[in-house]
């Protein structure tokens, strides 16, 4: 038996039929959860011919209207439904969030104020009345809020910290600071609060509190690592040339070791600030640590060969340089220290193989100019005097004023008696740069010896001796040669002799 209702309206008659509302409701329903949005609307809207005020339908309509972006008519429908049902909890709250969306937080307060009160064991309303009186700053609603969240669901940090981050916003400092230290009291392992607090003791000029709540954070176990290195990064790029920050590294450095023991971020911090101390031992150990961790970490590699170079380590340098290179081999740092180590082992043309290819991956013109300074010395020794030259000559064209580029290039002129007047103008320039340096000034006297300016020879290798740290051979043969061009012979006869018994450095 079919049931068939009349139903009487401002515009006339309408007939309704429950049995093929519910039909096409039902084929709706299954639409939906196929996420067949255009079935469900298509039914819905069926089921809504049948029965213009069936409330359920209307609802549901309103949430597939909004999955076909008909954003306004999903409004619609949801403000019909809760109309027509206002007691219904999930038709207001659906009207709600509408709302909500549209920025109509009055129209949103409205309907969430009576349905807390109504459900008050709900939680997540609660919350949501909370987040809307924070975007209203409403803030004696919020605290009224919270203090009914914390006796129904216990502590929410969460809306702690947004109302601190606005006052601290509104410069309310007094008032952010109360609910920081409200929420570290609660929790002092909430994962935000530290960086919070670092914050505001920042904002407030108080670096050394900021600074503590740094570590306090890097020890925190709640928070995710990758913020922990972040604010790392963030403080000491800001704050680098600040009094005292590099022994705020060494405890961040420290505090990352104990905290991850098996990452290198903390040794690498460590080796970076025995580095800058001119502490080579323990920045090489600590660099082994990192590369321990990271077999291709530049930093780590960089510290290890930087620290072994003035530790005279040349078989370690040779090998991690070696290393080094496989992992980057257009870094011109990698050359530089291997070529310092063939060097030093008396490796000539090693080290100029490696100078004269880190030198290509050079950008920086005084950095190759520091490659270049050197290949001038190992031309040298290996006789190649024309190259040698031309290197000195590019260091001189990007930094002029290289007072040991010019001391080197005068004297290997002076030794073979060529271009003398350019060497003791270059012999001069490095006396002026340096001049209490004994080697220069040496240099500058056997210049000008072989210019035939013995006098100002002998001036000039007197000033040499008297800040000549230990006696000399060299120092002592030249002098004796200038003595004897100044009818100085029996002077020149002792020094000879105090030079037959000395080494040449």
């Amino acid at each position: 038996m079919i049931i068939v209702l009349l139903l009487v309206s401002a515009v006339g008659f309408a007939q309704v039929d429950v049995r093929k509302n519910a039909e096409a409701f039902s084929k709706g329903l299954e639409s939906k959860y196929k996420d067949d949005t255009e079935g469900a609307i298509k039914h819905f809207e069926e089921a809504l011919r049948f029965m213009p005020d069936d409330a359920a339908s209307m609802y549901e309509l309103s949430e597939q209207y909004v999955k076909a972006n008909r954003v306004d008519d999903g409004f619609a429908m949801s403000k019909k439904a809760a109309e027509l049902d206002p007691d219904n909890k999930w038709y207001q709250m659906r009207l709600a969030v509408f709302y909500r969306n549209r920025e109509q937080y009055d129209e949103f307060i409205r309907i969430y104020e009576p349905l807390t009160a109504r459900y008050p064991d709900d939680v997540n309303m609660l919350s949501d009345l909370l987040d809307v009186y924070l975007a209203v700053e409403n803030y004696d609603k919020v605290m009224e809020k919270l203090e009914l969240l914390e006796k129904q669901a216990g502590v929410n940090t969460r809306f702690y910290h947004m109302l601190a981050k606005i006052y601290m916003d509104k410069h309310k400092e007094k008032e952010a600071l109360k609910l920081y230290e409200r929420i570290k009291a609660i929790d002092p392992n909430d994962p935000y609060i530290n960086i919070s607090l670092l914050e505001y003791y920042e904002k407030k000029g108080k670096l050394d509190q900021a600074f503590e709540e740094l570590i306090e954070a890097i020890n925190n176990e709640n928070l995710d690592f990758n913020t922990k290195a972040n604010i790392y990064d963030y403080w000491f790029q800001k704050f680098q040339h600040e009094k005292g920050i590099d022994q705020q590294a060494f405890r961040a450095g420290r505090a990352f070791t104990e905290a991850y023991p098996d990452f290198h971020l903390g040794y690498g911090i460590l080796a970076q600030y025995y580095m800058n101390r001119g502490d080579y031992e323990p920045c090489a150990a600590m660099s082994r640590e990192v590369l321990k961790r990271d077999p291709s970490n530049y930093l780590g590699w960089q510290c290890l060969v930087m620290s072994e170079a003035p530790l005279m380590q040349v078989d370690s340098l040779k090998k991690h340089t070696a290393q080094a290179l496989q992992y980057y081999p257009t870094q011109p740092v990698f050359y530089w220290y291997a070529g310092v180590a063939c060097a030093i082992d008396k490796q000539d043309r090693e080290a100029i193989a490696y100078f004269e290819k880190g030198r290509k991956f050079v950008a920086d013109a005084k950095y190759q100019a520091s490659f270049d300074s050197y290949l001038g010395d190992l031309y040298h020794s290996v006789g190649e005097e024309e190259k040698s030259f031309d290197a000195y000559e590019r260091v001189l064209r990007v930094d002029p004023d290289n007072a040991l580029v010019l001391n080197n290039f005068a004297y290997y002129l002076s030794l073979r008696k060529e271009r003398l007047d350019e060497a003791r103008t270059m012999a001069q320039h490095a006396v002026e740069l340096e001049p209490d340096n004994a080697i220069y000034l040496d240099t500058y006297a056997w210049v000008l010896y072989e210019l035939g300016e013995y006098q100002a020879a002998e001036k000039q290798m007197e000033k040499a001796l008297k800040h000549l740290p230990q006696p000399d051979g060299t120092y002592y043969r030249h002098y004796a040669d200038i003595l004897d061009k100044v009818g100085k012979a029996a002077k020149a006869e002792e020094y000879r002799n105090k030079a037959k018994n000395l080494k040449d450095e």
